[in-house]
């Protein structure tokens, strides 16, 4: 049994600690980085979802989204953009450049929970990967199969 890594990209040390502190308590393990130069040096395949701002120093969470996008190794770890850019475009470039969420601030930290969950759920779904994956939520994945507890159902290769 595996658990999901997620990766924190802000420059926002106290937000960061809130969100690593509540997403720990659900059973994941959270890494933090306070810059996207500094996330750039870790080994990014091995997180299952990044929390991506986009305001940052010299490389922005929208120059690091396309960056990953474009490298095969990472284009397919989803991102959620946790923002106070709060326009409609500015939401609309985040999901066109590759997002898979985007939340803005101020946010709670249950919003941001619910979202993680349900983009891993997606992903976990769409993955044919020979893993097991489990989490509070009696969510199990042996082999492409899927029992879900909470919602009654299992699922075979995604059918």
């Amino acid at each position: 049994m595996t658990t999901e890594r997620i990766l924190i990209v802000d420059d926002e040390e106290t937000l960061c600690e809130v969100l690593k502190l509540n997403l720990e308590n659900e059973g994941y393990d959270v890494d933090i980085a306070f810059s996207a130069e500094q996330a750039l040096t870790l080994d990014l395949k091995l997180y299952s979802l990044i929390l991506l701002d986009i305001m940052m120093g010299e490389i922005s969470g929208i120059k690091m989204a396309k960056m990953l996008k474009a490298d095969v190794t990472t284009a397919d770890i989803p991102i959620i953009f946790c923002t106070a850019r709060d326009t409609e475009d500015d939401m609309i470039m985040g999901l066109n450049i590759g997002a898979d969420d985007y939340i803005m601030k101020p946010y709670t930290v249950r919003n941001v929970i619910a979202r993680v969950k349900s983009v891993l759920r997606r992903t976990f779904a769409h993955k044919g990967n020979n893993v097991v994956h489990a989490d509070k939520s009696n969510r199990v994945k042996v082999d492409g199969v899927h029992p879900d507890l909470d919602y009654k159902r299992c699922t075979v290769d995604g059918v």
